[in-house]
């Protein structure tokens, strides 16, 4: 059967507010319902770039569009009307000085007589324009999936790079997000489910996308007075924490010179108030760096749970990163002091 192309195909989610309409992929989606009229009713654009929304309590029976219309009564006026003359009339009639005509790639054009042809250069072309016109669409108008409503998605925007455009004259930069394209859904509900209610279905963000994110969320929000970060590559990090010590004592060493290894070393003595204990470690799943954990991926039930995990994990990592320590006055420096009870957040 040989699809009609002529006919206007639109899919719609019917909700208890309205229809949400699209098309399928071969008519372009929904550029080409804007201007349309569903029973008189404008669509208005909606969070998915792919969805409009039309305010309507049933089924639209009529889709319309306008229809601009060809302009009428073409003729030729004087630029300058102190010319006119019994020779040079202020207005001639289109057909009066001429006739429509095809160059030699069949393209129309309009021919001067040679009657007026030499005085063309002192007229120009003035028509009137007609009132557009509203036209009836073919359409087929297909309801695929009943909800009560949609919600949009909460938005999942996390900075994980700042680089250089490439071929960049000025050396912009760019910033590189973890965002609601990079959520991962299950081939089955991305089959079952139109595009538009798809962020309402179980989802992940893989490991990399993940390590990626807590990587830069950490180097952004650390507090260098209480943690430092040790170890920053793409495929393992690591974080320590500044341990105050509670009776500081002096250390020497020397210093020696590597351009000159027969020059005698410089002895320094330096407070040593504090040092550094190993407190978070982290790989991916795709490189698994030796002797780093790991980070495991976030998943939810859809992408407004999953944004909630993503901030509640930062909050808790963070927070315990900065959370300051002091070495134990009662057994050494063997063991620290917490000024509340965060413990590691842990993703295994």
């Amino acid at each position: 059967m040989i699809e009609d192309k002529n006919v206007l195909k639109i899919i719609a989610v019917e909700t208890k507010s309205g229809y949400y309409v699209s098309q399928p992929e071969s008519q372009y989606y929904t550029k080409h319902l804007m201007g349309k009229k569903f029973d008189g009713v404008e669509p208005i654009n909606t969070f998915h770039s792919d969805w409009s929304f039309i305010e309507l309590d049933h089924k639209p029976t009529k889709i319309t569009h306008m229809e601009k219309q060809p302009n009428i009564n073409y003729r030729y006026v004087l630029k300058d009307d102190s010319l006119k003359s019994k020779k040079l009339p202020l207005e001639l009639k289109k057909e009066e000085v001429g006739h429509e005509d095809k160059n030699c790639n069949d393209v129309p054009i309009f021919v001067w007589n040679d009657e007026w042809a030499m005085y063309r250069s002192l007229y120009q072309e003035i028509s009137d324009p007609q009132p557009d016109k509203e036209v009836n669409d073919e359409f087929e108008f297909n309801v695929i999936f009943k909800v009560d409503e949609i919600k949009p998605p909460s938005e999942i925007k996390y900075p994980v790079n700042e680089r250089y455009l490439e071929y960049s004259s000025d050396n912009k930069k760019v910033i590189d997000y973890i965002s609601n394209g990079s959520v991962e859904h299950q081939i089955l509900d991305k089959i079952i489910f139109p595009t538009i209610l798809i962020h309402e279905t179980p989802c992940r963000l893989s490991s990399e996308d993940t390590y990626n994110l807590v990587r830069n969320y950490v180097k952004l929000n650390i507090n260098p007075q209480y943690a430092k970060v040790t170890s920053d590559y793409s495929f393992c990090f690591e974080v320590a924490k500044i341990v105050g010590i509670t009776e500081p004592f002096e250390q020497t060493y020397e210093r020696h010179y590597s351009y000159n290894r027969r020059r005698k070393p410089i002895i320094e003595t330096r407070l040593v108030s504090s040092r550094e204990v190993k407190v978070f470690r982290m790989t991916n799943e795709k490189d698994k760096r030796e002797g780093y954990t790991p980070i495991k991926g976030f998943e939810a039930n859809n992408e407004t749970e999953l944004k909630e995990q993503i901030d509640a994990y930062l909050k808790e990592l963070i927070d315990y990163i900065n959370e300051p320590l002091i070495d134990c006055p009662h057994c050494q420096g063997k063991g620290v002091m917490l000024n509340s009870k965060v413990e590691p957040p842990l993703r295994k």
